[in-house]
Formats: structure tokens, C-alpha cells, sequence
């Protein structure tokens, strides 16, 4: 076994950078909605954004693989919510259009580095299989 361990970061990774920027954004939109949505939209839509980079975090600090790529996922699937949420949210008055449009920019790009992040690691992973059968 080797001396040195290397940790993986997940700070690092610009994907997770850009959903925590996101999940502070969002933190501060929320302020501004309606009381009686606390329980309903406001904490949906903060439990979402927040499982984005929860996720990418806990998959980055695993040691398999197979595991990161289940999480990513995970990942994958709480931005999809949150873009349903924030589509309630404009539909029903909380936020504007322009508010709306620039935050699923953000959200799609989110989702577009996820799939990339995950191809990746798929790359990563077929090529460990290849390096363990030579």
C-alpha cells in the first residue's frame, strides 16, 4: 500500500462550486416568498437545491467509483426538482421572468456538467476495469 493517500476535494470541482453558488442564491430568493409557503415550496425547494451539492459531495469522498456515479445521479435528479420548483414559483408570482430565466440557465448548465462529470467517471471506471484484467 502506497504511503501517500490522496483525499479527492469535492471544493474543487467546479460543478459542486456553481451548485453551492446556486444554493446560496436560492437561500436569499426564498426570503422573499409568501409565509404560508414556508412548509410547502420554500423548504422543498431548499431541501433540493441543497441535496445537488450534498450529493456531489458525499459520491466525490467515496472510494468507489460506482458509488461517486450513484450519487452524481442523485445529483442529477435534485436539479431536475429544482427546476420544477422554481417553474412553480414564477407560476405562481414569487419570482419574475427574468428571475426565472437566469436561474434555469444556471440549473441547465448545472445538469450539463453533471451528465459530463458522469461521463467521466464512466470513462474512469471502464478504464479501471481494463488496468485490473491486464
Amino acid at each position: 500500500m502506497s504511503n501517500s493517500l490522496i483525499i479527492k476535494d469535492f471544493k474543487t470541482l467546479n460543478v459542486w462550486q456553481k451548485a453551492n453558488a446556486l444554493e446560496q442564491e436560492i437561500g436569499e430568493l426564498v426570503k422573499g416568498f409568501p409565509r404560508y409557503e414556508q412548509y410547502r415550496l420554500i423548504d422543498q425547494l431548499v431541501r433540493a437545491v441543497r441535496s445537488i451539492g450534498a450529493n456531489i459531495a458525499e459520491g466525490n469522498t467515496q472510494l468507489f467509483v460506482k458509488k461517486e456515479i450513484v450519487h452524481a445521479n442523485i445529483a442529477l435528479g435534485s436539479a431536475g426538482e429544482v427546476r420544477n420548483h422554481l417553474l412553480t414559483a414564477y407560476q405562481n408570482g414569487y419570482i419574475d421572468s427574468e428571475q426565472y430565466d437566469a436561474l434555469d440557465k444556471k440549473l441547465i448548465e448545472i445538469i450539463k456538467m453533471l451528465f459530463g462529470y458522469i461521463k467521466r467517471l464512466k470513462y474512469d471506471l471502464d478504464n479501471e476495469s481494463d488496468i485490473s484484467k491486464s
